[in-house]
C-alpha cells in the first residue's frame, strides 16, 4: 500500500472538489476519479480556449490548487455523462456512477490504495474490494430515508406530491435503491456534513461511532458582510428550488399571518408556481440568479428562511450568514450543526408554521435583533471556512490509519 494515499471518486463538481483538494494539500491524494475535469493549469489548454473564446465555460470543472495530473477520467463515465446531458435520462447518470466506481476499484486493487467514494459511486468501488478502509462520503441523506420522509410529507401535504415525485429518489428503480443501500453495508467508515445525514445512515443500521460529521465551509470573500437598514416593509428571502422539499408552503403560510412583509424567492431547478398562488402579500420571484450575484439579493433582505423538509447540508445557510443576516431554518438542514438558536438565528422543527411566524415576528418587532443576530451570524460563518473543512477532513482520515 502506498503510505497514506487515497483514491477519491465522485461525479460532478462535488463540494467544489474540496475532498480531493484537502488530500492533495496533505500529500495524501493518489488521484481523483471523475467524469470530466478541464486542464486549466496547462498553458496549451488555456491558449486554445482563449483563442476560441470559450475559456470561461470550463471554469466550473476545474479547481485552483488541484492539478489536472491528479485526475483520472474513465472514457466510459465521460460517455455516459454526454448521453445524460443530451437525453436527461437518469439511467445514464446512474451508469456514469457505476463506471466511476468500477474504475476506482480497478486502481485500488492494482496499486493497493484505499478509496473515499461519494454515494452513487461507492457500491461498485467497494464491492469485492479488500483494500481498507473503505470510506463512504454520504453527501446527501441516504435514499431510503429520504423517500420515507417525502412519502410522509405527501400524506401531510397532498399538494406537495407533484414536485416531491420529481425528486431524484422517486426516479430510482427498486434495483437502484438496493444498490444505494448496499453502499452503506460495504463501507467500513463514513463521512458526512450534517447531523441529518448522520441520522439517515443510522436509520440504515450504521453504528454512530463509525460516522464523522464535518460541516462544509463558505468563502467569505464571495459572501461579504453588510449591515441591514431598517425599513417599513420587512423583507424575507428564500433561496432554493420552488418545491416542497424546501418546505416553501410552511414559510408562505407563516408570512400570510403577518403585516408589512414581502418575500423574495430566488430559485432554479424544479419550479412549481402553483405553490405560491393564492397568497395576498408581495412575492417577488427571481429565476436563475448567477451565483456571484446571490449576495446582492441577500444584502437587500432582513431575514433568510430555509424551511426545508430535508437538506444534506444547505450550503446557502452559511452563505447567508456570511453576509450578516439572521437565519431561520429547520432542524432537517445543517442549521442544528452551525446555528445556536436565539443567537445567529433560529432553528425550528419541520412543518412548524407557528414557529416560523413567531421567529420572523420577533425580528420584525425588534430591528436591533436583526443587526445583532446578523453580526453574530457573520462571525460564526467565518469559523466555517473551507480551510477548516479540509483540515478537519485530513485529521480524521489520518486517525483511521492509526
Amino acid at each position: 500500500m502506498q503510505q497514506n494515499k487515497y483514491i477519491v471518486v465522485h461525479a460532478g463538481k462535488r463540494d467544489d472538489y474540496q475532498v480531493a483538494l484537502a488530500l492533495h494539500e496533505a500529500n495524501m491524494l493518489y488521484c481523483l476519479v471523475t467524469e470530466a475535469y478541464f486542464p486549466l493549469d496547462k498553458k496549451w489548454f488555456v491558449f486554445l480556449t482563449d483563442f476560441l473564446g470559450i475559456r470561461s465555460k470550463f471554469y466550473r470543472r476545474y479547481k485552483e490548487g488541484l492539478p489536472s495530473s491528479k485526475v483520472c477520467i474513465p472514457w466510459k463515465a465521460h460517455f455516459y455523462e454526454m448521453l445524460f446531458l443530451w437525453t436527461k435520462n437518469v439511467s445514464f447518470d446512474s451508469k456514469k456512477g457505476y463506471a466511476l466506481g468500477k474504475y476506482a476499484r480497478k486502481l485500488s486493487q492494482k496499486y493497493n490504495i484505499p478509496i473515499i467514494a461519494v454515494n452513487t459511486c461507492a457500491a461498485d468501488a467497494f464491492q469485492g474490494n479488500l483494500i481498507q478502509p473503505k470510506i463512504l462520503f454520504q453527501f446527501h441523506p441516504q435514499a431510503d430515508f429520504v423517500k420515507e420522509l417525502f412519502l410522509e410529507e405527501i400524506k401531510f401535504n397532498p399538494k406537495a406530491e407533484k414536485t416531491l415525485r420529481q425528486e431524484y429518489e422517486f426516479s430510482l428503480s427498486t434495483e437502484q435503491l438496493q444498490l444505494l443501500s448496499s453502499e452503506v453495508k460495504l463501507a467500513t467508515d463514513f463521512l458526512c456534513a450534517s447531523s441529518l445525514t448522520k441520522k439517515s445512515l443510522m436509520f440504515k443500521g450504521v453504528s454512530e461511532d463509525k460516522i464523522k460529521v464535518i460541516p462544509y465551509g463558505v468563502d467569505t470573500a464571495k459572501f461579504t458582510f453588510s449591515e441591514r437598514k431598517h425599513s417599513e416593509i420587512f423583507k424575507v428571502i428564500f433561496i432554493g428550488s420552488l418545491n416542497q422539499r424546501k418546505g416553501i408552503t410552511y414559510l408562505l403560510d407563516a408570512l400570510a399571518q403577518l403585516q408589512n412583509i414581502e418575500l423574495t424567492i430566488v430559485t432554479r431547478g424544479i419550479y412549481d408556481e402553483t405553490l405560491i398562488q393564492n397568497y395576498n402579500f408581495p412575492i417577488h420571484v427571481v429565476v436563475d440568479v448567477p451565483h456571484e450575484k446571490l449576495q446582492d439579493e441577500l444584502h437587500k433582505a432582513h431575514c433568510f428562511v430555509l424551511p426545508s423538509i430535508l437538506e444534506g447540508f444547505g450550503q446557502v445557510i452559511l452563505e447567508a450568514m456570511a453576509t450578516g443576516i439572521p437565519v431561520i431554518a429547520t432542524e432537517n438542514t445543517a442549521a442544528i450543526d452551525i446555528i445556536e438558536s436565539g443567537k445567529e438565528g433560529f432553528v425550528t422543527p419541520i412543518r412548524n408554521v407557528q414557529a416560523i411566524k413567531e421567529n420572523i415576528e420577533k425580528l420584525q418587532n425588534d430591528f436591533s435583533l436583526v443587526q445583532v443576530m446578523g453580526k453574530a451570524a457573520h462571525e460564526k460563518a467565518k469559523i466555517y471556512s473551507w480551510q477548516k473543512f479540509r483540515t478537519d477532513l485530513v485529521t480524521h482520515i489520518q486517525s483511521l490509519s492509526k
